[in-house]
């Protein structure tokens, strides 16, 4: 089934535009994927948790190859965004998956900790298993090479408060995704959060879904929850209109543009009920291949 089919699958279950319906509070039973064991072994207290699976984007038909040639191309120089060290022989090239997590959100004890399944050597990094290797500060990582001796020994699972909201955008019948993020943020991160990005409202809880299969389909499910705000209906008509402005404004990119896909952002299906906003992004499989030709152009012969 179409990963674009599957979402609208997920906008009917909220009910259609204009109509309130209460956005599932409870996923459908959840799905092993990718990233998964990462999970476990992150320190607990993670505020944003961004997993990307890059073996199962560059197995995909339509956007595998480009996706591959575009990570071997990164140079020695380069500097991948969230990423804190500068690329060296193209890691994320040979990497299976990338799980980055950011604790202390807005505080002077901000930290990540970026966790790549590989088994090529990184400098400053370390080993934390065999496929396995940790950047980030060195009480951080440390925490996370314990949790992983554990595992080793005992497996340990992510908690399930987690796996609930990261399943919260993921639509009944997919198998997977290649980008998932899930974040929970406290009331002063979420100020600090909106100050950093200039957005206008942050949500206290984030689930975002993507994946490819000739299409593409993201879910964004997002929760305005404010404790000054009984009702809830202020806060979520003010984190739609951020979520649609930000849309607005990623579709006036001029490298979304030049891709030819904005009109799939400012189309974007938006339901709003109770705290819950979500909003469904597709692009149809014509469109994702003429962006794919135009990617491929932009990155010109040596790819």
């Amino acid at each position: 089934m179409k990963v674009a089919a599957l979402a609208v699958v997920a906008a009917a279950a909220c009910g259609g535009a204009g109509r309130a319906r209460q956005v599932p509070a409870q996923p459908a039973p959840h799905v092993v994927t990718g990233t998964e064991h990462v999970l476990a072994l992150l320190p607990e207290g993670a505020q944003v948790i961004v997993e990307i699976d890059l073996a199962r984007l560059r197995k995909n038909a339509v956007v595998g190859d480009l996706a591959t040639k575009a990570l071997a191309q990164l140079g020695t120089d380069a500097k991948l965004p969230g990423l804190p060290i500068a690329v060296q022989g193209s890691p994320l090239a040979g990497a299976e998956t990338i799980v980055m997590a950011a604790y202390g959100v807005g505080t002077a004890q901000a930290a990540t900790l970026t966790i790549l399944q590989t088994k090529q050597n990184l400098a400053d990094s370390i080993r934390i298993a065999p496929d396995l290797v940790a950047i980030g500060p060195d009480d951080w990582t440390g925490q996370l090479a314990s949790r992983a001796a554990i595992d080793a020994q005992h497996a340990l699972a992510p908690s399930e408060d987690l796996l609930r909201l990261r399943d919260h955008a993921m639509p009944p019948g997919a198998t997977g995704a290649v980008i998932r993020v899930t974040a929970r943020l406290p009331f002063d991160a979420r100020i600090a959060f909106a100050r950093q990005t200039g957005l206008d409202a942050a949500p206290a809880q984030l689930s975002i879904w993507a994946d490819i299969a000739d299409d593409l389909a993201v879910v964004v499910d997002a929760d305005a929850a404010d404790p000054g705000d009984k009702a809830g209906r202020d806060a979520a008509k003010r984190l739609a209109a951020t979520i649609r402005g930000t849309l607005a404004t990623v579709a006036d990119d001029p490298t979304v543009r030049a891709l030819g896909v904005p009109t799939s952002l400012t189309d974007a299906h938006l339901v709003t009920q109770g705290t819950w906003v979500r909003a469904i992004v597709a692009v149809g499989p014509h469109h994702l291949q003429r962006a794919v030709e135009r990617a491929r152009a932009m990155l010109g012969p040596s790819s």
